[in-house]
């Protein structure tokens, strides 16, 4: 039983370093999907970012948004995505444009535990970094799609001091 489940977590392993949405267990195991994304931490509400966030529907379809501005002000285009092999493929609900996105991992700056090289974003930014507790929820039915990243921001900010100081005016 015990070889089975190893098995099964390798093939699983496997699977997800093939379509470049992860790794097993490693410093740097962090995937493109479930997670918030930021460009760099704004220093106030008013700082502009580049933000990604992508997580599982209920309805077992991947949605996200990019969002950039700043949390008083700013823009978001939401998409679906369907992982492929080093990346994903999203349509713009807004007009149906596709892009394809190629991932790369890179080392994080200080403060943050993970780093991604987003190649194809169309908003022009490259790199995307995360710490290990911004982790998000599936299951975006409950949220507007158009919140995604700022609903996100709003959540991780109830555990993590740097997000909660860009809350408050």
């Amino acid at each position: 039983m015990k070889m089975r489940r190893r098995l099964a977590r390798t093939s699983l392993c496997v699977s997800l370093v093939a379509i470049g949405l992860g790794g097993c267990g490693g410093k740097d195991d962090a995937t493109a999907s479930e997670r918030l994304w930021i460009s760099t931490l704004p220093t106030s509400p008013k700082k502009p970012i580049s933000a990604f966030l992508a997580t599982k529907a209920t309805d077992g379809k991947y949605i996200g948004a990019f969002f950039t501005g700043s949390l008083y002000r700013g823009g978001h285009d939401v998409f679906t995505w369907t992982p492929r092999s080093g990346g994903a493929d999203v349509v713009f609900l807004q007009d149906g444009t596709k892009a394809r996105l190629r991932f790369e991992r890179c080392k994080p700056s200080k403060g943050f535990d993970h780093c991604l090289l987003v190649n194809g974003d169309p908003t022009g930014t490259v790199k995307y970094q995360s710490r290990k507790r911004w982790a998000t929820r599936r299951g975006a039915s409950d949220v507007i799609p158009t919140q995604l990243v700022t609903s996100a921001i709003a959540q991780l900010a109830e555990e993590d001091d740097d997000l909660e100081a860009l809350l408050t005016p």
